[in-house]
């Protein structure tokens, strides 16, 4: 993906490309074209009733170009282009590889294919992924947005899905505009709502309504590249600015007077043009009057876009860099990161994945705890964060493995598992002026300082290297940069903007304050001001006479060549310069020694071996001297990156002109020669070794244009390594109140959930008491109150310590049962007021299925047993009445189970009662008198009395002619059949 940029170049000012069709020549100047709006419209292959609204109100001549992405089946082969053609004014044709987009036209894409701009060429490529997983509208907003910023815009028609929301995010990103058609009259408005959702859409109309609004705001002189003189100073006035953000700071309480003033124009311009007002002073009066106006400017200017896995490359380079530091952590020391603008969460899950990806792949053995601050100024952003439910088009971004492992599907979207959710805190944070997050293994802040001015960005990076352990992480965006700060960060990753904090002794130590002091506060009381004096020893005198004595003159020098220590008189070798004063060693160096040392010094760090160059002479006055330089780099780590210079001094030599007096003159010409030869061997190494660190420069500097600014900066104020203890409280005092503030979130959802459970158990009337793995009540509904004698202050006793008002003499023993076995157990108890309870006994599970405990649960089946009462008297009287009759009889329940038989049964079919007790008539039927001939009357025994004949040849007593009575016993309330009682009588034969 390119890189971000914060002001776009001029894109569409390409030479007129003249077509051979010269109806479709448009009479403009040939030397220049003249920037256009390029419009993109995606919906799918069902909404051409929008199409046909939108461009039969479209004019011919409005200047701008249409993109028509729709979502078309692979082997689809109708002529779209000329169905479009039919209702619309400009020309119409299906898009081709590479060719340029021009004003009053309309393309649309092929069948099969993805397309992209670039250069204003539309651009075609073959599909990589199936047609379920394609997000074709995304694809094409997000090139069009890197090419054309606040020339592009998108329109969102009717469509199923949600592609076309991240593209219309990445759109307002860079300045562009974007219109989604009204739900209500979409025929799809799943992608529409999906678009409305990110609260991004400028306008959300019908789409007959869309063009006169589309040109209006294309055509106000806010947003014209090049307006006149008296209506740009209108427009943007320096203090009307200032106006702007001075409402906004209060009533937002954030102030945006660091941000760079082109990003607040832009913003301001693109409101302007929304409202269609003519300058910056009737807004600020629109501003004034409408303080929702105000909530929608700081939306704008909090436009966060994020995705998962934004610039995939990057994370990758991440994760790499990431090994070495998670292999070596104990599972008790935690992972902590910070992930400062988190927007709406995608980057955050992004790292949480990429860490538990690694700990998979290094296999440990226990997983450390992982900490990740995800901050951000809207709030609205941070809430849809901590919900962790994102729309079905992040497959586009996230593989399927990814899925599978982290997400579960909710109906059209996916959820953040909760083991990944529960790594994450979000909060409010303003890196400004709030302390930062401490003791950090990687920091993460990609794509907003671009936004920042330079002065802002100063104070920031410090705070970033205050923040991280040494040798751990900072990630920035592609177009961002550490600028001057090179002491403080090694870039590990230059093209993806991964560096290493690095620990240097030449940081300079300052303390910071939050929020940031504009000038530094000094004493100005000399009373205030105290020397300490050490007193000096025998040991501490001797040893600096024998450095100045008997140690060559020596300098310690960093990267940038700025000495730090220096050993020795330096007078013969070094001088001031007039003018600002410097300690670069390139600065003072003698023009002799300047270009051998800066080479030496160069070679030095590319060999790190010691270079050793003799015999270098430098003039002075009419004089020579010789002198020896050694150049070695410090290999150890308390001097880690820095460079000793040793300089040894061999005297004075005569000129080359003094020795020319001489008779003799041929030696001293060769040695002249010599010299010469020597000088220009050092001027030829000397320019290799620029050639070779101006490609080196070049090749950082082509990475972005941010670092071209911050080369000739000058030495940065570093570290703070000597931090005060109020800065250390700072950074947690504010750590804690963003935990405490995801715990209130939490605390909030509990409560929540705790109104609906208690309300679920108080409707359903069911006596509930959760008891833990002691006995300890934890808690109980109210209509438990009837059972035990409990009040709110008996959470926390023991169940065995209450006084229930039932009969249950091992109530204890029930319950440990249960506990030990994890089986479930129902009782039949009955109080002592004479009512009946079915106690059922079920173990606590946690979400993780874990044993925490019991719970009771209590039903009253009062009625239930009053029911079986008048049931079991009923039986017996009908037994009875069974029991007297002389003909064969036999009674049966609800389930045609045979209750009871008379002995005139036994004997008449000859079979004994323990054979027929208890089993289904049909199956007597069936077995004992095989015949199916009763069936279906026997199937749904009949309400009232019925009488059936049956003439059957029974297996044991021969062929009989029978008719067989039921009379069932009817619930009077119920109209259910209760009893049946069956009476046979044979026959007498004609």
């Amino acid at each position: 993906m390119e890189n971000a940029k914060e002001i776009p170049a001029e894109p569409n000012r390409a030479d007129l490309e003249i077509s051979e069709d010269k109806k479709n020549v448009t009479p403009l100047k040939l030397h220049r074209q003249k920037p256009f709006p390029i419009v993109a419209i995606g919906g799918s292959a069902g909404s051409f009733q929008a199409y046909e609204k939108f461009f039969t109100h479209m004019p011919a001549d409005s200047g701008i170009a249409f993109v028509i992405i729709l979502h078309l089946d692979a082997n689809h082969s109708g002529n779209v282009a000329e169905l479009i053609q039919s209702f619309s004014p400009m020309p119409v044709q299906q898009a081709e590889d590479g060719i340029l987009v021009q004003p009053n036209h309309v393309y649309i894409i092929p069948p099969n294919k993805d397309m992209g701009i670039h250069n204003r060429k539309l651009l075609l490529f073959v599909p990589t992924k199936g047609l379920g997983l394609r997000l074709p509208i995304d694809y094409f907003l997000q090139s069009l947005a890197e090419d054309q910023w606040n020339k592009a815009v998108a329109i969102i028609f009717s469509g199923m899905g949600s592609d076309g929301e991240t593209g219309v995010r990445i759109i307002k990103e860079k300045l562009g505009m974007a219109m989604v058609q009204d739900p209500e009259t979409a025929q799809f408005d799943s992608m529409p709502k999906a678009s409305i959702g990110t609260n991004l859409a400028d306008y959300v109309l019908s789409p007959e309504e869309m063009p006169i609004k589309l040109i209006q705001y294309l055509n106000h002189p806010a947003l014209d590249e090049e307006p006149v003189e008296q209506i740009k100073s209108e427009i943007r006035d320096t203090n009307s600015i200032q106006k702007i953000l001075m409402v906004l700071r209060g009533h937002t309480g954030h102030d945006f007077s660091h941000y760079k003033k082109s990003t607040i124009t832009r913003r301001i311009d693109r409101r302007i043009a929304y409202h269609q007002l003519p300058d910056y002073s009737h807004y600020i009066n629109f501003l004034r009057e409408n303080p929702s106006e105000i909530d929608v400017l700081f939306t704008e200017l909090l436009i966060g876009v994020t995705k998962f896995f934004r610039d995939s490359q990057a994370f990758e380079s991440l994760k790499e860099k990431l090994y070495p530091i998670l292999h070596y952590k104990t599972d008790t020391e935690p992972v902590r990161v910070w992930v400062t603008a988190c927007s709406t969460g995608e980057e955050a899950y992004s790292i949480a994945m990429i860490l538990m990806e690694c700990f998979h792949t290094i296999k440990v053995k226990r997983l450390p705890r992982i900490q990740i601050f995800a901050t951000d100024l809207d709030m609205e952003a941070i809430k849809i964060a901590r919900t962790g439910l994102y729309k079905s088009n992040i497959v586009a971004d996230v593989s399927p493995e990814r899925i599978e492992q982290f997400f579960s599907k909710k109906g059209d979207s996916y959820q953040v598992k909760k083991e990944l959710r529960e790594m994450i805190v979000f909060a409010h944070h303003n890196i400004i002026k709030d302390a930062p997050f401490t003791r950090l293994d990687l920091l993460t802040c990609r794509n907003v300082m671009i936004y920042l001015n330079t002065d802002l960005q100063k104070k920031i990076i410090p705070i970033f290297h205050y923040s991280l352990n040494p040798q751990r992480i900072l990630m920035l965006g592609p177009a961002e940069t550490i600028g001057g700060f090179t002491d403080m960060f090694a870039p590990v990753d230059p093209k993806w903007k991964i560096f290493e904090r690095r620990e240097n002794p030449s940081n300079s130590v300052k303390t910071i304050d939050f929020p940031f002091n504009v000038a530094k506060q000094t004493s100005t009381n000399p009373k205030e001001e105290t020397v300490t004096v050490k007193k000096k020893t025998l040991a501490d005198s001797f040893n600096k006479f024998l450095l100045d004595t008997y140690t060559p003159v020596s300098l310690l020098v960093n990267e940038k060549g700025d000495i730090l220590y220096i050993n020795g008189k330096t007078g013969k070798f070094l001088e001031l310069n007039s003018g600002e004063a410097a300690t670069n060693v390139y600065e003072m160096v003698k023009e002799g020694l300047k270009y051998v040392l800066r080479n030496a010094i160069h070679q030095a760090r590319i060999q790190k071996n010691t270079i050793t160059v003799n015999d270098i002479k430098i003039k002075e006055d009419n004089h020579t001297r010789l002198v020896n330089i050694k150049v070695s780099q410090m290999n150890d780590a308390t001097f880690d990156g820095l460079t000793l210079i040793i300089l040894e001094d061999k005297g004075m030599v005569k000129t080359a002109s003094a020795l020319k007096t001489k008779k003799t003159a041929k030696p001293e010409t060769n040695a002249l020669a010599n010299e010469l030869e020597k000088e220009l061997e050092y001027t030829k190494q000397q320019l290799h070794s620029t050639i070779e660190q101006m490609e080196t420069s070049l090749e950082e500097l082509k990475s972005t244009n941010e670092e071209l600014q911050s080369t000739n900066e000058e030495l940065q104020s570093t570290n703070e390594e000597s931090l005060t203890t109020k800065e250390e409280m700072q950074s947690l005092n504010e750590e804690l109140m963003t935990i405490n503030t995801s715990f209130q979130f939490k605390t909030e959802e509990l409560t929540r959930l705790n109104n609906d459970m208690k309300n679920l158990l108080d409707s359903t009337e069911i006596s509930t008491v959760f008891l833990d793995n002691r006995l300890m009540i934890l808690r109980f509904t109210p209509t438990a109150k009837a059972l035990f004698n409990v009040i709110a202050s008996d959470i926390g006793r023991s169940i065995t310590d209450i006084v229930f008002n039932f009969d249950l003499p091992d109530f204890k023993a029930h319950i440990l049962q249960v506990i030990e076995t994890l089986v479930s157990k129902e009782v039949e108890i009955r109080t002592r007021k004479g009512e009946w309870y079915n106690l059922r006994i079920m173990p606590y599970r946690t979400l993780d299925n874990f044993i925490n405990g019991v719970v009771l649960t209590f039903t009253n089946i009062t009625s239930l047993k009053v029911l079986q009462k008048k049931v079991g008297t009923m039986i017996e009287y009908a037994q009875s009445l069974v029991n007297i009759m002389s003909s064969p009889a036999l009674l049966l329940n609800q389930k045609q189970e045979i209750i009871t038989v008379n002995q005139a049964f036994k004997n008449f079919f000859l079979l004994e009662e323990q054979h027929l007790k208890g089993v289904p008539f049909p199956v007597v039927l069936h077995e004992f008198w095989k015949t199916t001939k009763l069936d279906k009357p026997v199937k749904n025994l009949p309400q009232e009395k019925a009488v059936m004949e049956l003439e059957h040849d029974f297996p044991a007593i021969g062929k009989k002619h029978l008719t067989i009575t039921s009379m069932p016993s009817v619930n009077k309330d119920t109209a259910e059949t209760l009893l049946v009682m069956i009476v046979i009588e044979e026959k007498a034969r004609r």
